[in-house]
């Protein structure tokens, strides 16, 4: 039997923007940090891809007519995962004091590990107490973003800071409009209300665009090494 998908074609191309901004904002965050030869910025970079993948998953699993189960579980694992890597990345970023940002990172990473998957295996909700659990890690990230912003101004815009704590209102508006199609609407999912499931999605574009173009502004304000060549597609 055919599976239908759900999605109708604009709703479908603000969700490829999504993950197509996504993954310019880490390409173009590795270029900067290369550019500023800031090592650690580019661990900042690497620890997007989780959030990359589980934007793919998500994909996949709208192709499958919203049918594909494991691939909504893998996003929200993949989620989790991305909001915890954000975290000890930016913990990594901060400048050395009592406590050593390597050490204290690997220790967020492994302790928020552990807490996860317990919260996952051994919860009632399973793998859907993860979301609750990633969106806590994130607003973890998002303040401590701020810690690093004020230290060291450099390595981020305004601009993008203000982009990662937007995603809040994607967020809430996601759950905002993810009980009326449920509740009000007594729709399966979300999914089944396309313009809710459209306008909520555009937020976390904007909240993507807005990441990835404060990088890129300040990658072109960037100075040049002289043993580099000026294309950033390297």
């Amino acid at each position: 039997m055919t599976r239908r998908m759900l999605l109708s074609v604009p709703t479908w191309i603000i969700h490829l923007l999504t993950v197509s901004e996504w993954c310019a904002a880490i390409l173009l965050l590795r270029r900067y940090a290369i550019r500023i030869e800031r090592r650690r910025l580019r661990w900042f970079a690497y620890a997007m891809i989780p959030h990359l993948l589980a934007g793919l998953a998500v994909l996949g699993f709208h192709l499958s007519g919203d049918q594909a189960d494991g691939l909504i579980t893998l996003s929200r694992l993949l989620t989790f995962v991305g909001s915890l890597s954000l975290l000890s990345a930016t913990l990594l970023l901060l400048p050395e004091g009592r406590f050593s940002p390597g050490s204290t990172a690997a220790a967020v990473m492994a302790l928020g590990l552990v807490w996860g998957l317990f919260s996952w295996w051994f919860g009632e909700a399973g793998s859907a107490a993860l979301l609750p659990a990633a969106n806590l890690v994130y607003l973890g990230f998002l303040l401590m973003l701020l810690v690093l912003y004020r230290q060291d101004r450099a390595l981020f815009s305004a601009l993008t800071v203000f982009g990662f704590w937007f995603l809040l209102v994607f967020v809430a508006v996601t759950i905002t409009t993810t009980h009326i199609a449920t509740q009000r609407l007594g729709l399966p999912s979300l999914s089944h209300a396309d313009l809710l499931h459209g306008a909520s999605e555009g937020l976390l574009s904007v909240s993507n665009f807005l990441i990835a173009f404060g990088v890129y502004r300040r990658l072109r304000t960037a100075r040049v090494r002289p043993s580099e060549p000026a294309c950033w597609l390297k």
